[in-house]
Protein backbone atom coordinates (compact mmCIF):
# COMPACT_ATOMS: atom_id res chain seq x y z
CA UNK A 1 0.00 0.00 0.00
CA UNK A 2 2.81 2.38 0.90
CA UNK A 3 4.65 1.62 -2.35
CA UNK A 4 1.45 2.32 -4.33
CA UNK A 5 1.15 5.80 -2.73
CA UNK A 6 4.80 6.56 -3.48
CA UNK A 7 4.29 5.56 -7.13
CA UNK A 8 1.22 7.78 -7.42
CA UNK A 9 3.03 10.69 -5.75
CA UNK A 10 5.98 10.25 -8.11
CA UNK A 11 3.61 10.24 -11.11
CA UNK A 12 1.93 13.41 -9.82
CA UNK A 13 5.29 15.13 -9.30
CA UNK A 14 6.42 14.07 -12.77
CA UNK A 15 3.14 15.30 -14.28
CA UNK A 16 3.42 18.64 -12.48
CA UNK A 17 7.05 19.01 -13.54
CA UNK A 18 6.14 18.45 -17.18
CA UNK A 19 3.27 20.97 -16.85
CA UNK A 20 5.70 23.44 -15.28
CA UNK A 21 8.24 22.92 -18.07
CA UNK A 22 5.56 23.40 -20.74
CA UNK A 23 4.27 26.54 -19.06
CA UNK A 24 7.81 27.91 -18.70
CA UNK A 25 8.45 27.22 -22.40
CA UNK A 26 5.25 29.02 -23.43
CA UNK A 27 6.02 31.98 -21.16
CA UNK A 28 9.54 32.22 -22.56
CA UNK A 29 8.13 32.15 -26.09
CA UNK A 30 5.69 34.95 -25.25
CA UNK A 31 8.48 37.05 -23.72
CA UNK A 32 10.72 36.45 -26.75
CA UNK A 33 7.89 37.37 -29.12
CA UNK A 34 7.28 40.58 -27.18
CA UNK A 35 10.99 41.51 -27.27
CA UNK A 36 11.24 40.79 -31.01
CA UNK A 37 8.10 42.80 -31.75
CA UNK A 38 9.40 45.71 -29.64
CA UNK A 39 12.73 45.66 -31.48
CA UNK A 40 11.04 45.41 -34.89
CA UNK A 41 8.64 48.27 -34.18
CA UNK A 42 11.47 50.40 -32.82
CA UNK A 43 13.54 49.65 -35.91
CA UNK A 44 10.71 50.57 -38.28
CA UNK A 45 10.04 53.79 -36.35
CA UNK A 46 13.72 54.63 -36.32
CA UNK A 47 14.08 54.10 -40.07
CA UNK A 48 10.99 56.21 -40.81
CA UNK A 49 12.12 59.04 -38.55
CA UNK A 50 15.61 58.87 -40.06
CA UNK A 51 14.41 59.21 -43.65
CA UNK A 52 11.89 61.94 -42.86
CA UNK A 53 14.56 63.83 -40.91
CA UNK A 54 16.97 63.37 -43.80
CA UNK A 55 14.46 64.89 -46.23
CA UNK A 56 13.83 67.82 -43.87
CA UNK A 57 17.57 68.37 -43.45
CA UNK A 58 18.06 68.22 -47.22
CA UNK A 59 15.45 70.91 -47.88
CA UNK A 60 16.70 73.10 -45.04
CA UNK A 61 20.23 72.75 -46.42
CA UNK A 62 19.10 73.74 -49.91
CA UNK A 63 17.22 76.71 -48.52
CA UNK A 64 20.20 77.75 -46.39
CA UNK A 65 22.61 77.36 -49.28
CA UNK A 66 20.32 79.35 -51.58
CA UNK A 67 19.95 82.09 -48.96
CA UNK A 68 23.70 82.22 -48.25
CA UNK A 69 24.34 82.30 -51.99
CA UNK A 70 22.08 85.33 -52.30
CA UNK A 71 23.83 86.97 -49.34
CA UNK A 72 27.32 86.56 -50.84
CA UNK A 73 26.15 86.99 -54.46
CA UNK A 74 27.34 83.51 -55.45
CA UNK A 75 25.07 80.47 -55.21
CA UNK A 76 28.04 78.13 -55.58
CA UNK A 77 29.73 79.77 -52.59
CA UNK A 78 26.50 79.39 -50.59
CA UNK A 79 26.45 75.66 -51.28
CA UNK A 80 30.15 75.45 -50.50
CA UNK A 81 29.63 77.18 -47.14
CA UNK A 82 26.88 74.70 -46.22
CA UNK A 83 29.20 71.82 -47.21
CA UNK A 84 31.96 73.24 -45.01
CA UNK A 85 29.47 73.53 -42.15
CA UNK A 86 28.57 69.84 -42.50
CA UNK A 87 32.24 68.88 -42.72
CA UNK A 88 32.85 70.70 -39.42
CA UNK A 89 29.98 68.78 -37.84
CA UNK A 90 31.47 65.50 -39.10
CA UNK A 91 34.90 66.39 -37.68
CA UNK A 92 33.36 67.20 -34.29
CA UNK A 93 31.38 63.94 -34.30
CA UNK A 94 34.46 61.90 -35.21
CA UNK A 95 36.46 63.54 -32.42
CA UNK A 96 33.68 62.93 -29.86
CA UNK A 97 32.73 59.39 -30.91
CA UNK A 98 34.86 57.48 -28.37
CA UNK A 99 34.18 59.65 -25.33
CA UNK A 100 30.58 60.74 -25.80
CA UNK A 101 28.75 59.09 -28.69
CA UNK A 102 29.75 55.42 -28.24
CA UNK A 103 29.06 55.35 -24.46
CA UNK A 104 25.71 57.07 -25.04
CA UNK A 105 24.64 54.50 -27.65
CA UNK A 106 25.93 51.60 -25.54
CA UNK A 107 24.13 52.80 -22.38
CA UNK A 108 20.92 53.43 -24.29
CA UNK A 109 20.93 49.94 -25.80
CA UNK A 110 21.72 48.28 -22.48
CA UNK A 111 19.00 50.17 -20.63
CA UNK A 112 16.50 49.37 -23.40
CA UNK A 113 17.39 45.68 -23.28
CA UNK A 114 16.99 45.41 -19.50
CA UNK A 115 14.14 47.91 -19.25
CA UNK A 116 11.32 45.42 -18.59
CA UNK A 117 13.31 42.96 -16.48
CA UNK A 118 11.07 43.28 -13.42
CA UNK A 119 7.76 43.90 -15.18
CA UNK A 120 5.09 41.26 -15.66
CA UNK A 121 3.86 40.76 -19.21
Amino acid sequence: MEAQNIKEDAKDILHHASDYAETFYKLSLVRLTKKVSDVASGLVNGVLIFFISLCILLFISFAGAWWLGDMVDSRALGFLLIAVFYMLIIVVLVLMRKKIISPFIRNTLISKFYEEKNKVI
